[in-house]
Protein backbone atom coordinates (compact mmCIF):
# COMPACT_ATOMS: atom_id res chain seq x y z
CA UNK A 1 0.00 0.00 0.00
CA UNK A 2 1.75 3.45 -0.94
CA UNK A 3 2.40 5.51 1.72
CA UNK A 4 -0.12 8.19 1.14
CA UNK A 5 -2.95 5.88 1.25
CA UNK A 6 -1.81 4.84 4.46
CA UNK A 7 -1.61 8.29 5.61
CA UNK A 8 -5.11 8.91 4.60
CA UNK A 9 -6.76 6.02 6.16
CA UNK A 10 -5.12 6.91 9.75
CA UNK A 11 -6.34 10.27 9.42
CA UNK A 12 -9.90 8.86 9.02
CA UNK A 13 -9.85 6.62 11.98
CA UNK A 14 -8.90 9.35 14.09
CA UNK A 15 -11.46 11.52 13.24
CA UNK A 16 -14.26 8.92 13.76
CA UNK A 17 -12.98 8.05 17.59
CA UNK A 18 -12.99 11.67 17.96
CA UNK A 19 -16.44 11.82 17.16
CA UNK A 20 -17.81 8.95 19.55
CA UNK A 21 -15.40 10.27 22.45
CA UNK A 22 -17.01 13.51 22.13
CA UNK A 23 -21.05 11.56 21.21
CA UNK A 24 -20.27 10.27 24.81
CA UNK A 25 -18.65 13.14 27.00
CA UNK A 26 -22.56 14.82 25.48
CA UNK A 27 -24.49 11.88 26.81
CA UNK A 28 -22.64 12.11 30.45
CA UNK A 29 -23.45 15.43 30.64
CA UNK A 30 -27.08 15.50 29.66
CA UNK A 31 -27.42 12.40 32.42
CA UNK A 32 -25.75 14.44 34.96
CA UNK A 33 -28.40 17.34 34.46
CA UNK A 34 -30.95 15.24 34.76
CA UNK A 35 -29.85 13.76 38.07
CA UNK A 36 -29.30 17.45 39.30
CA UNK A 37 -33.13 18.11 38.32
CA UNK A 38 -34.28 15.23 39.81
CA UNK A 39 -32.53 15.63 43.19
CA UNK A 40 -34.03 19.30 43.29
CA UNK A 41 -37.40 18.39 42.46
CA UNK A 42 -36.62 15.60 45.48
CA UNK A 43 -35.64 18.20 47.66
CA UNK A 44 -38.70 20.49 46.58
CA UNK A 45 -40.88 17.13 47.96
CA UNK A 46 -39.51 16.85 51.53
CA UNK A 47 -39.91 20.55 51.83
CA UNK A 48 -43.25 20.15 51.20
CA UNK A 49 -44.33 17.06 53.19
CA UNK A 50 -42.39 19.13 56.11
CA UNK A 51 -44.42 22.07 56.00
CA UNK A 52 -47.32 19.54 55.67
CA UNK A 53 -46.52 17.78 59.10
CA UNK A 54 -46.46 21.04 60.61
CA UNK A 55 -50.32 22.10 60.16
CA UNK A 56 -51.44 25.46 59.92
CA UNK A 57 -50.60 26.89 63.18
CA UNK A 58 -46.76 26.07 63.02
CA UNK A 59 -46.42 28.94 60.86
CA UNK A 60 -43.50 30.70 61.19
CA UNK A 61 -43.47 34.25 63.18
CA UNK A 62 -43.00 37.05 60.82
CA UNK A 63 -39.66 39.04 60.93
CA UNK A 64 -39.57 42.07 63.59
CA UNK A 65 -40.51 45.16 61.89
CA UNK A 66 -37.46 47.48 60.36
CA UNK A 67 -36.65 50.93 62.04
CA UNK A 68 -39.86 53.25 60.65
CA UNK A 69 -41.29 50.92 58.51
CA UNK A 70 -45.16 52.00 58.60
CA UNK A 71 -48.12 49.77 59.86
CA UNK A 72 -49.30 49.24 56.23
CA UNK A 73 -46.42 47.89 55.20
CA UNK A 74 -46.56 45.46 57.79
CA UNK A 75 -49.91 44.34 57.03
CA UNK A 76 -48.93 43.83 53.84
CA UNK A 77 -45.82 41.42 54.43
CA UNK A 78 -48.46 39.20 57.40
CA UNK A 79 -49.57 36.26 55.98
CA UNK A 80 -53.38 35.91 56.64
CA UNK A 81 -54.48 32.62 58.28
CA UNK A 82 -56.90 30.25 57.63
CA UNK A 83 -59.05 31.31 60.89
CA UNK A 84 -58.66 34.96 59.36
CA UNK A 85 -60.20 33.86 56.44
CA UNK A 86 -62.69 32.21 57.57
CA UNK A 87 -64.14 35.79 60.08
CA UNK A 88 -63.87 37.86 56.41
CA UNK A 89 -65.97 35.44 54.97
CA UNK A 90 -68.44 35.20 58.38
CA UNK A 91 -68.51 39.10 58.45
CA UNK A 92 -69.36 39.15 54.52
CA UNK A 93 -72.08 37.25 55.20
CA UNK A 94 -73.79 39.56 58.00
CA UNK A 95 -73.25 42.14 56.09
CA UNK A 96 -75.35 40.49 53.32
CA UNK A 97 -78.12 39.88 55.66
CA UNK A 98 -78.31 43.25 57.05
CA UNK A 99 -78.56 44.90 53.89
CA UNK A 100 -81.04 42.57 52.87
CA UNK A 101 -82.95 43.28 55.59
CA UNK A 102 -82.79 46.76 55.65
CA UNK A 103 -83.96 47.21 51.97
CA UNK A 104 -87.12 44.53 52.98
CA UNK A 105 -87.81 46.71 55.78
CA UNK A 106 -86.62 50.02 56.29
CA UNK A 107 -86.14 51.47 52.97
CA UNK A 108 -89.05 52.02 50.71
CA UNK A 109 -88.63 50.64 47.27
CA UNK A 110 -89.68 51.89 44.05
CA UNK A 111 -90.12 50.94 39.72
CA UNK A 112 -88.02 53.95 38.71
CA UNK A 113 -85.34 55.91 40.44
CA UNK A 114 -86.89 58.81 42.62
CA UNK A 115 -86.01 61.54 45.17
CA UNK A 116 -88.12 62.98 47.60
CA UNK A 117 -88.67 66.21 48.73
CA UNK A 118 -90.80 68.93 50.28
CA UNK A 119 -91.07 71.91 52.77
CA UNK A 120 -92.78 73.00 55.98
CA UNK A 121 -94.15 76.80 56.19
CA UNK A 122 -94.91 77.87 59.67
CA UNK A 123 -95.71 81.81 59.90
CA UNK A 124 -97.40 84.55 62.09
CA UNK A 125 -99.07 87.72 60.99
CA UNK A 126 -99.82 91.25 62.43
CA UNK A 127 -101.91 93.45 61.11
CA UNK A 128 -103.98 96.60 61.10
CA UNK A 129 -107.00 97.12 61.02
CA UNK A 130 -107.64 93.56 62.32
CA UNK A 131 -109.45 90.55 60.45
CA UNK A 132 -113.06 91.41 61.14
CA UNK A 133 -115.12 88.28 62.54
CA UNK A 134 -116.21 86.02 59.29
CA UNK A 135 -113.14 87.37 57.11
CA UNK A 136 -111.15 83.81 55.88
CA UNK A 137 -108.12 84.80 58.72
CA UNK A 138 -110.05 84.33 61.52
CA UNK A 139 -112.70 81.37 63.26
CA UNK A 140 -115.81 80.78 61.61
CA UNK A 141 -118.39 82.76 64.48
CA UNK A 142 -121.79 80.86 65.23
CA UNK A 143 -124.46 82.03 67.58
CA UNK A 144 -122.42 79.32 69.63
CA UNK A 145 -119.17 79.90 69.55
CA UNK A 146 -119.26 84.13 68.64
CA UNK A 147 -115.67 85.22 67.13
CA UNK A 148 -114.03 89.11 67.38
CA UNK A 149 -111.77 90.52 65.42
CA UNK A 150 -108.13 89.29 65.12
CA UNK A 151 -105.14 91.92 65.47
CA UNK A 152 -102.21 88.48 65.32
CA UNK A 153 -101.93 84.84 66.10
CA UNK A 154 -100.34 81.88 64.06
CA UNK A 155 -100.37 80.94 61.00
CA UNK A 156 -102.22 77.30 59.58
CA UNK A 157 -99.16 75.71 58.72
CA UNK A 158 -98.93 74.23 55.18
CA UNK A 159 -96.99 71.11 53.59
CA UNK A 160 -95.68 70.73 50.47
CA UNK A 161 -94.04 67.13 49.29
CA UNK A 162 -92.68 66.13 45.88
CA UNK A 163 -91.41 63.04 44.03
CA UNK A 164 -89.02 63.68 41.12
CA UNK A 165 -86.98 61.05 38.87
CA UNK A 166 -86.31 59.59 35.49
CA UNK A 167 -88.56 57.52 33.46
CA UNK A 168 -85.64 56.92 30.66
CA UNK A 169 -82.09 57.32 31.05
CA UNK A 170 -80.72 58.14 27.41
CA UNK A 171 -77.00 56.98 28.47
CA UNK A 172 -76.13 57.41 24.60
CA UNK A 173 -77.52 60.86 23.83
CA UNK A 174 -78.96 62.26 27.58
CA UNK A 175 -82.38 62.57 26.02
CA UNK A 176 -84.24 61.64 29.18
CA UNK A 177 -87.50 61.43 29.60
CA UNK A 178 -88.48 62.89 33.80
CA UNK A 179 -91.50 63.50 35.79
CA UNK A 180 -92.48 65.65 38.95
CA UNK A 181 -95.47 65.19 41.32
CA UNK A 182 -95.97 67.61 44.46
CA UNK A 183 -99.05 67.89 46.30
CA UNK A 184 -99.81 70.66 48.97
CA UNK A 185 -101.60 69.87 52.15
CA UNK A 186 -103.00 73.41 54.13
CA UNK A 187 -105.89 74.33 55.77
CA UNK A 188 -109.34 74.95 54.09
CA UNK A 189 -108.94 78.49 53.71
CA UNK A 190 -112.62 79.42 55.45
CA UNK A 191 -111.55 78.51 59.19
CA UNK A 192 -114.58 76.82 58.99
CA UNK A 193 -113.49 73.70 59.95
CA UNK A 194 -110.26 72.32 61.20
CA UNK A 195 -109.85 70.11 59.24
CA UNK A 196 -106.69 70.40 55.94
CA UNK A 197 -107.24 69.87 52.31
CA UNK A 198 -104.63 67.50 50.06
CA UNK A 199 -103.98 69.79 46.95
CA UNK A 200 -101.92 68.57 43.36
CA UNK A 201 -100.04 71.23 42.80
CA UNK A 202 -97.51 69.48 39.88
CA UNK A 203 -98.09 66.70 37.75
CA UNK A 204 -95.98 66.38 34.65
CA UNK A 205 -93.62 64.65 32.29
CA UNK A 206 -90.50 65.76 30.64
CA UNK A 207 -88.69 65.36 27.99
CA UNK A 208 -84.94 66.47 26.97
CA UNK A 209 -84.83 67.37 23.13
CA UNK A 210 -81.65 68.82 24.15
CA UNK A 211 -79.07 66.06 25.68
CA UNK A 212 -79.08 67.12 29.65
CA UNK A 213 -76.03 65.16 30.45
CA UNK A 214 -75.12 68.41 32.48
CA UNK A 215 -72.48 69.84 30.50
CA UNK A 216 -72.88 73.39 31.05
CA UNK A 217 -72.07 74.18 27.68
CA UNK A 218 -74.22 72.31 25.97
CA UNK A 219 -78.23 74.05 25.17
CA UNK A 220 -81.40 73.07 27.16
CA UNK A 221 -84.40 72.21 25.92
CA UNK A 222 -87.78 70.36 27.35
CA UNK A 223 -90.88 69.81 26.22
CA UNK A 224 -93.03 69.60 29.53
CA UNK A 225 -96.86 67.50 29.21
CA UNK A 226 -99.26 68.09 32.56
CA UNK A 227 -99.82 70.53 34.98
CA UNK A 228 -97.45 73.20 35.79
CA UNK A 229 -97.08 76.83 36.85
CA UNK A 230 -97.52 79.55 34.09
CA UNK A 231 -94.30 81.17 32.66
CA UNK A 232 -94.98 84.54 32.82
CA UNK A 233 -91.91 87.08 33.84
CA UNK A 234 -90.65 86.71 37.20
CA UNK A 235 -93.48 86.59 39.57
CA UNK A 236 -95.84 84.87 38.62
CA UNK A 237 -94.29 81.05 38.19
CA UNK A 238 -92.77 82.25 41.69
CA UNK A 239 -96.04 80.21 43.15
CA UNK A 240 -94.49 78.08 46.01
CA UNK A 241 -92.95 79.27 49.48
CA UNK A 242 -89.74 77.96 48.79
CA UNK A 243 -89.21 79.74 45.50
CA UNK A 244 -90.54 83.06 46.55
CA UNK A 245 -87.84 85.95 48.10
CA UNK A 246 -91.29 88.00 49.13
CA UNK A 247 -93.94 86.31 51.21
CA UNK A 248 -96.77 87.97 48.95
CA UNK A 249 -96.31 88.06 44.85
CA UNK A 250 -96.83 91.29 43.35
CA UNK A 251 -100.51 92.50 42.76
CA UNK A 252 -101.28 91.86 39.27
CA UNK A 253 -100.50 88.52 39.98
CA UNK A 254 -103.92 87.90 41.45
CA UNK A 255 -105.06 91.08 39.69
CA UNK A 256 -104.40 89.54 35.90
CA UNK A 257 -105.06 85.97 37.25
CA UNK A 258 -101.45 84.52 36.98
CA UNK A 259 -102.17 82.94 40.15
CA UNK A 260 -103.19 79.75 38.88
CA UNK A 261 -101.17 76.56 37.29
CA UNK A 262 -102.63 74.90 34.12
CA UNK A 263 -103.21 71.90 32.42
CA UNK A 264 -101.30 71.82 29.21
CA UNK A 265 -98.01 71.38 26.92
CA UNK A 266 -94.95 73.24 27.17
CA UNK A 267 -91.90 74.05 25.31
CA UNK A 268 -88.66 75.55 27.36
CA UNK A 269 -85.09 76.38 26.10
CA UNK A 270 -82.13 78.34 26.05
CA UNK A 271 -79.93 79.27 22.85
CA UNK A 272 -75.56 79.79 23.14
CA UNK A 273 -75.28 80.10 26.54
CA UNK A 274 -72.02 81.55 28.20
CA UNK A 275 -69.73 79.52 30.31
CA UNK A 276 -67.43 80.37 32.71
CA UNK A 277 -65.77 76.97 34.13
CA UNK A 278 -63.80 78.78 36.96
CA UNK A 279 -66.90 80.53 38.84
CA UNK A 280 -68.99 77.65 37.89
CA UNK A 281 -71.15 80.57 35.99
CA UNK A 282 -73.57 79.60 32.96
CA UNK A 283 -75.74 82.39 31.15
CA UNK A 284 -77.38 81.81 28.11
CA UNK A 285 -77.67 84.26 25.83
CA UNK A 286 -82.07 83.52 24.65
CA UNK A 287 -84.24 81.62 26.54
CA UNK A 288 -87.51 80.87 25.11
CA UNK A 289 -91.06 79.65 26.35
CA UNK A 290 -94.09 78.78 24.23
CA UNK A 291 -96.85 77.25 25.93
CA UNK A 292 -100.51 75.36 25.20
CA UNK A 293 -103.10 75.04 27.68
CA UNK A 294 -106.39 74.37 29.19
CA UNK A 295 -106.79 77.96 30.49
CA UNK A 296 -109.05 76.73 33.28
CA UNK A 297 -107.01 76.43 36.44
CA UNK A 298 -105.27 73.32 38.17
CA UNK A 299 -107.49 70.16 39.00
CA UNK A 300 -110.16 70.83 36.24
CA UNK A 301 -110.76 69.69 32.37
CA UNK A 302 -111.19 72.89 30.26
CA UNK A 303 -114.85 74.35 29.91
CA UNK A 304 -114.62 75.45 26.40
CA UNK A 305 -112.97 74.37 23.22
CA UNK A 306 -110.57 77.24 22.92
CA UNK A 307 -106.70 76.77 23.85
CA UNK A 308 -105.06 79.42 26.03
CA UNK A 309 -101.63 79.93 24.85
CA UNK A 310 -98.02 81.94 26.18
CA UNK A 311 -94.69 83.24 24.46
CA UNK A 312 -91.83 84.31 26.57
CA UNK A 313 -88.27 85.32 25.25
CA UNK A 314 -85.43 86.41 27.96
CA UNK A 315 -82.66 88.04 26.59
CA UNK A 316 -78.92 88.05 29.07
CA UNK A 317 -76.32 90.36 28.08
CA UNK A 318 -73.18 88.43 26.78
CA UNK A 319 -70.69 89.90 29.31
CA UNK A 320 -67.91 88.06 31.10
CA UNK A 321 -68.07 87.02 34.71
CA UNK A 322 -65.92 90.28 35.59
CA UNK A 323 -68.63 93.11 34.15
CA UNK A 324 -70.89 94.82 36.15
CA UNK A 325 -73.51 93.97 33.62
CA UNK A 326 -72.84 89.91 34.52
CA UNK A 327 -76.53 88.52 34.31
CA UNK A 328 -78.55 91.90 33.34
CA UNK A 329 -81.22 90.25 31.79
CA UNK A 330 -84.70 91.97 29.55
CA UNK A 331 -87.36 89.54 29.21
CA UNK A 332 -90.88 89.81 27.09
CA UNK A 333 -94.23 87.52 27.76
CA UNK A 334 -97.46 87.50 25.97
CA UNK A 335 -100.09 85.30 27.37
CA UNK A 336 -103.67 84.72 25.00
CA UNK A 337 -106.54 83.36 26.94
CA UNK A 338 -109.98 82.38 26.18
CA UNK A 339 -111.47 82.36 29.64
CA UNK A 340 -115.45 81.09 29.67
CA UNK A 341 -117.59 84.43 30.40
CA UNK A 342 -121.38 84.49 31.45
CA UNK A 343 -124.19 85.79 29.60
CA UNK A 344 -128.06 87.13 30.38
CA UNK A 345 -130.94 87.91 28.80
CA UNK A 346 -131.05 91.37 28.49
CA UNK A 347 -127.47 93.70 29.20
CA UNK A 348 -129.99 95.28 32.09
CA UNK A 349 -130.01 91.61 33.42
CA UNK A 350 -127.69 89.76 35.96
CA UNK A 351 -126.38 86.29 34.75
CA UNK A 352 -128.96 83.75 35.06
CA UNK A 353 -127.72 81.27 32.30
CA UNK A 354 -125.01 78.35 33.46
CA UNK A 355 -124.29 77.83 29.59
CA UNK A 356 -121.32 80.74 29.13
CA UNK A 357 -119.17 81.78 25.95
CA UNK A 358 -115.95 82.14 24.89
CA UNK A 359 -114.86 85.60 25.95
CA UNK A 360 -110.60 86.94 25.47
CA UNK A 361 -108.41 88.48 27.43
CA UNK A 362 -104.56 89.72 26.63
CA UNK A 363 -102.02 89.93 28.91
CA UNK A 364 -98.14 91.05 27.78
CA UNK A 365 -95.38 91.78 30.06
CA UNK A 366 -91.74 93.47 30.60
CA UNK A 367 -88.99 92.87 32.83
CA UNK A 368 -85.48 93.84 33.91
CA UNK A 369 -83.93 91.53 36.27
CA UNK A 370 -79.84 92.14 37.29
CA UNK A 371 -78.46 89.94 40.24
CA UNK A 372 -75.06 91.28 40.69
CA UNK A 373 -74.02 90.15 44.36
CA UNK A 374 -74.50 91.75 46.30
CA UNK A 375 -76.79 93.53 44.52
CA UNK A 376 -79.65 93.03 42.75
CA UNK A 377 -83.07 94.91 41.03
CA UNK A 378 -86.00 93.60 39.50
CA UNK A 379 -88.42 95.41 37.36
CA UNK A 380 -91.65 94.05 35.99
CA UNK A 381 -94.67 95.60 34.04
CA UNK A 382 -98.26 93.73 32.85
CA UNK A 383 -100.90 94.76 31.20
CA UNK A 384 -104.12 93.10 30.58
CA UNK A 385 -107.13 93.19 28.44
CA UNK A 386 -110.43 91.61 29.96
CA UNK A 387 -113.55 91.03 28.51
CA UNK A 388 -116.36 91.41 30.72
CA UNK A 389 -119.40 89.48 31.19
CA UNK A 390 -122.67 90.57 33.37
CA UNK A 391 -122.61 90.00 37.27
CA UNK A 392 -124.36 87.38 39.49
CA UNK A 393 -126.81 87.89 42.22
CA UNK A 394 -126.33 88.64 45.39
CA UNK A 395 -125.56 86.52 48.15
CA UNK A 396 -124.81 86.41 52.32
CA UNK A 397 -121.26 87.30 51.70
CA UNK A 398 -120.68 89.24 48.24
CA UNK A 399 -122.46 92.48 46.79
CA UNK A 400 -124.39 91.92 43.58
CA UNK A 401 -122.63 92.41 40.63
CA UNK A 402 -122.90 94.51 37.33
CA UNK A 403 -125.19 94.29 34.44
CA UNK A 404 -123.64 94.93 31.18
CA UNK A 405 -125.57 98.07 31.12
CA UNK A 406 -123.84 99.25 34.31
CA UNK A 407 -120.51 98.17 32.80
CA UNK A 408 -120.77 99.86 29.93
CA UNK A 409 -120.98 103.30 31.38
CA UNK A 410 -117.27 102.86 32.65
CA UNK A 411 -116.20 100.15 30.33
CA UNK A 412 -118.15 101.09 26.90
CA UNK A 413 -116.52 98.58 24.39
CA UNK A 414 -117.08 95.76 27.36
CA UNK A 415 -113.11 95.46 28.11
CA UNK A 416 -111.54 96.18 31.00
CA UNK A 417 -108.22 97.42 31.17
CA UNK A 418 -105.54 96.56 34.02
CA UNK A 419 -102.06 97.39 34.60
CA UNK A 420 -99.56 96.57 37.24
CA UNK A 421 -95.75 97.31 38.11
CA UNK A 422 -93.39 96.69 40.94
CA UNK A 423 -89.69 97.36 41.31
CA UNK A 424 -87.45 95.42 44.13
CA UNK A 425 -84.01 96.35 45.49
CA UNK A 426 -82.03 93.90 47.55
CA UNK A 427 -78.63 93.23 49.03
CA UNK A 428 -77.00 90.19 50.04
CA UNK A 429 -74.44 89.80 52.32
CA UNK A 430 -72.65 86.78 53.40
CA UNK A 431 -70.90 83.45 51.71
CA UNK A 432 -73.87 80.79 51.18
CA UNK A 433 -74.71 82.21 47.14
CA UNK A 434 -70.64 82.09 46.43
CA UNK A 435 -69.75 78.93 43.80
CA UNK A 436 -66.44 79.24 45.91
CA UNK A 437 -67.85 78.49 49.04
CA UNK A 438 -71.07 76.41 47.87
CA UNK A 439 -67.73 73.88 46.58
CA UNK A 440 -65.84 73.71 49.56
CA UNK A 441 -65.80 71.29 51.98
CA UNK A 442 -67.87 71.71 55.47
CA UNK A 443 -67.85 69.99 59.36
CA UNK A 444 -70.81 67.74 59.42
CA UNK A 445 -73.91 70.17 59.07
CA UNK A 446 -72.36 73.60 58.54
CA UNK A 447 -73.38 76.14 56.45
CA UNK A 448 -72.70 79.71 56.25
CA UNK A 449 -75.14 82.57 56.99
CA UNK A 450 -76.61 84.68 54.64
CA UNK A 451 -78.64 87.41 54.86
CA UNK A 452 -81.09 89.35 52.16
CA UNK A 453 -82.18 92.86 52.64
CA UNK A 454 -85.27 94.58 50.38
CA UNK A 455 -87.20 96.83 49.67
CA UNK A 456 -90.12 96.38 47.28
CA UNK A 457 -93.09 98.79 46.11
CA UNK A 458 -95.84 97.74 43.99
CA UNK A 459 -98.54 98.75 42.73
CA UNK A 460 -101.77 97.72 40.62
CA UNK A 461 -104.60 99.34 39.01
CA UNK A 462 -107.55 96.90 37.88
CA UNK A 463 -109.33 99.22 35.50
CA UNK A 464 -108.10 101.87 33.79
CA UNK A 465 -111.16 103.47 32.05
CA UNK A 466 -111.44 107.34 32.34
CA UNK A 467 -114.65 106.81 33.85
CA UNK A 468 -113.90 104.23 36.46
CA UNK A 469 -113.96 104.79 40.25
CA UNK A 470 -110.31 105.62 41.75
CA UNK A 471 -109.53 101.69 42.91
CA UNK A 472 -105.60 101.57 42.69
CA UNK A 473 -104.14 99.84 44.90
CA UNK A 474 -100.39 100.41 46.19
CA UNK A 475 -97.97 98.47 48.33
CA UNK A 476 -94.99 98.98 49.80
CA UNK A 477 -92.85 95.64 51.61
CA UNK A 478 -89.45 95.73 53.62
CA UNK A 479 -88.48 91.95 54.26
CA UNK A 480 -85.31 90.60 55.51
CA UNK A 481 -84.34 86.63 54.61
CA UNK A 482 -82.13 84.96 56.74
CA UNK A 483 -80.50 81.75 54.91
CA UNK A 484 -79.36 79.84 57.93
CA UNK A 485 -78.98 76.39 56.64
CA UNK A 486 -78.68 74.95 52.76
CA UNK A 487 -82.33 74.12 52.48
CA UNK A 488 -83.46 76.48 55.62
CA UNK A 489 -84.70 79.89 55.86
CA UNK A 490 -86.56 82.52 58.01
CA UNK A 491 -88.39 85.74 56.16
CA UNK A 492 -89.74 88.96 57.84
CA UNK A 493 -91.96 91.57 55.67
CA UNK A 494 -93.72 94.90 56.65
CA UNK A 495 -96.17 96.01 54.62
CA UNK A 496 -98.27 99.27 54.19
CA UNK A 497 -100.92 98.60 51.61
CA UNK A 498 -103.27 101.91 50.71
CA UNK A 499 -106.05 101.45 48.51
CA UNK A 500 -108.27 104.05 46.38
CA UNK A 501 -111.69 102.98 46.66
CA UNK A 502 -113.38 106.37 46.08
CA UNK A 503 -117.52 107.14 44.72
CA UNK A 504 -118.33 106.60 41.52
CA UNK A 505 -120.59 109.23 40.14
CA UNK A 506 -121.84 106.80 37.65
CA UNK A 507 -122.92 104.10 39.91
CA UNK A 508 -124.11 105.26 43.41
CA UNK A 509 -124.55 101.53 44.58
CA UNK A 510 -121.37 100.77 44.42
CA UNK A 511 -119.75 103.18 47.00
CA UNK A 512 -116.62 101.93 49.36
CA UNK A 513 -114.51 103.19 52.11
CA UNK A 514 -111.12 104.12 51.52
CA UNK A 515 -108.82 101.57 53.18
CA UNK A 516 -105.16 101.27 54.51
CA UNK A 517 -103.67 98.76 56.26
CA UNK A 518 -100.20 97.57 57.53
CA UNK A 519 -98.67 94.63 59.12
CA UNK A 520 -96.10 92.50 59.99
CA UNK A 521 -95.50 88.90 58.32
CA UNK A 522 -93.16 85.98 59.39
CA UNK A 523 -92.40 83.00 58.05
CA UNK A 524 -90.22 79.48 58.75
CA UNK A 525 -89.55 77.46 55.48
CA UNK A 526 -87.78 74.65 56.22
CA UNK A 527 -87.21 72.46 53.03
CA UNK A 528 -86.30 68.96 52.83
Amino acid sequence: MPFQKKTQVAIAALIALSSVTAQAQSSNNEVQSLKNTVEELRRQVEELRGLVKQGPASTAAPAAPAEGESQESIDARTSASKADIQGLRTDLENYKYDQSRLQERNIPSVLRNTRIGGSVTLGYDKRSPAFQVGDSQTTAATAGAPGEPRKNGFRAPSVALNFAGNLYRDYAEGKNLTYRVALSVASTGTNATNNSQVNLTDAWARYSFQPATGNLEDPIGTITLGQQAVPFGLDAPALDPEVRAVINNALFVSGLGLADRQVGLLVQGDYDPYVDFTNNYRAPLLQYSLGFFNGNGPNKNDNNSNRDWIARVAYTLPVDYTSWLRQLQFGVSYYKRNPTIATSASPTALATSLTGRSGEQSIRGFDINWTHLPFSIAYEWAYGKTEIGPGVAATATTPAGLTLAQSRLINPDDFKRGVGQYINLGYTFGEQFLASSRNQGKFDDFWPTSFQAFVRADTFDPNRADKSRKDRQFRTTLGLNVFFAETTRFQINYFKDRNQNGVDALLPNTTTVGKRQNGVQAQLVAAF
